[in-house]
Order: C-alpha cells, then structure tokens, then sequence
C-alpha cells in the first residue's frame, strides 16, 4: 500500500529510463544510442514547453475500485464510535496513463522512443515498486482506446495529436486509517481449588396447611386376608 500515487509513476518512467541505453533497437540499426529523450510525468501540451526529445507518462485519470475495497472488510471496523468504517478500508484505485512521446523536428525519434517504451512494458506486465510497508504491486495492461475517444481526450490537452497509447495500472491501494485495535487473544489457562467455607443448605419450603387423614377399621388382619 502507499500513499502517494506519484511513486507509481516513478517507477514506471525508471522501466524505461534504467534499460534505454540496452535497448535492443540500438544493436538493430548498429548506432549506438542515437538519442535519449527526457523522461516526464508532465501532461502532453506541459511536455512540449521542454526542449529537445520528450517521452511523457502521463496519469489523467483515477477510478474506484470497490470489489477490491471489499477484501479488507472487518467486523471490528464497524464499530468505532464517531468514525466512518470505510476510513479504515484501503482505497483501491485504477490508474489509468496516456504514454505519448514528442519531438519537434524528428518524427523518427518520436516513434523510436515508443518503440522503446512498448516493448519495455510489454515485457512487464507485473510491477513492483516501495519498500516495507509501502511496498506495493500492481498489473499494466494496454487499454483499447477507440479514435474518437483519443482524439477527445487530445483535444482536452489542448496540444495537437502525437501517437499514443493507453495504459491501465492496478490495482493501486491507497493506505488507510490506523484500523481499531484487535482484542488480545488468550494464550494460556490456570484453574486453582482451595478449601473455603461450608456451603450454606438450601432453604426449607415453607409450611404449607395441615393434612387431615381419616382412618377406618375394617376388621380385618393388616395386611389383609380372609
């Protein structure tokens, strides 16, 4: 779990930036690294203002997971007076990431440092990131995102078309409250016996009425006979 999103986007500029240089494109064309670009979590139309190559990973928007919430319901959580349950539950996220990449004068670099960055993440569909308790593991896939809706979200970018992908990371788990303490379980029994003091009788029933019998004399032996 984490607290800060931005780390996720660290790491994945660092699959990029740590393994460019070993590319397997530079031995394919015999060049050597012909270029490297800057590598930014900046917005497309921010990206631009920047001088020379650009490769931008850039976070532009954040769903809910609520069925990965779940997971971490608890019975002791719901009972803390004056507090929500739900603080106490991680918050699950999906992130979602437009990679695009820019440079002024060379479209050649622009699809080279896609290149470069599609394979990296094709080859990791698994991403670790953080230490200790603010480690954290997440899946990246690439979103089928239809023109129309790409040509949208440029145009919200206010910066014109370049080519792009989308990326999907999750799930991301935003770490919660400090959850309610759990009641201590027992780990040891005693048992002791000693002498003690008499135990008091039962109280008597009270009296009830008297009980008349009537007696009459047959005659005969008791025990009967003839």
């Amino acid at each position: 779990m984490l607290f800060d999103v931005s780390s996720v986007t660290d790491t994945l500029l660092s699959l990029i930036s740590s393994t460019w240089s070993t590319a397997p494109l530079w031995q394919e064309l015999g060049t050597g690294v012909s270029f490297q670009p800057a590598f930014s979590g900046l917005a497309p139309d921010a990206m631009r203002l920047q001088a020379g190559a650009q490769l931008s990973m850039y976070l532009y928007h954040v769903e809910q997971d609520p069925a990965r919430e779940a997971q971490f319901w608890t019975q002791a959580a719901q009972s803390v007076p004056h507090s929500p349950p739900i603080s106490f539950q991680p918050l699950a996220l999906d992130l979602f990431y437009l990679l695009s990449a820019y440079s002024q004068n060379s479209y050649v670099e622009e699809q080279q440092a896609m290149s470069i960055a599609l394979r990296i993440f094709h080859g990791t569909p698994v991403v670790r990131g953080g230490t200790g308790g603010q480690a954290w593991e997440l899946t990246l896939t690439m979103e089928h995102r239809s023109y129309d809706e790409l040509s949208r979200l440029w145009q919200a970018t206010t910066a014109p078309l370049r080519l792009s992908a989308v990326y999907r990371a999750a799930v991301v788990f935003m770490e919660p409250d400090a959850g309610p303490a759990a009641a201590a379980v027992p780990t040891t029994a005693g048992l002791s016996a000693g002498p003690g003091p008499p135990a008091a009788p039962p109280a008597a029933a009270p009296a009830g009425p008297p009980v008349t019998v009537t007696v009459t004399d047959t005659g005969l032996p008791v025990g009967g006979g003839t």
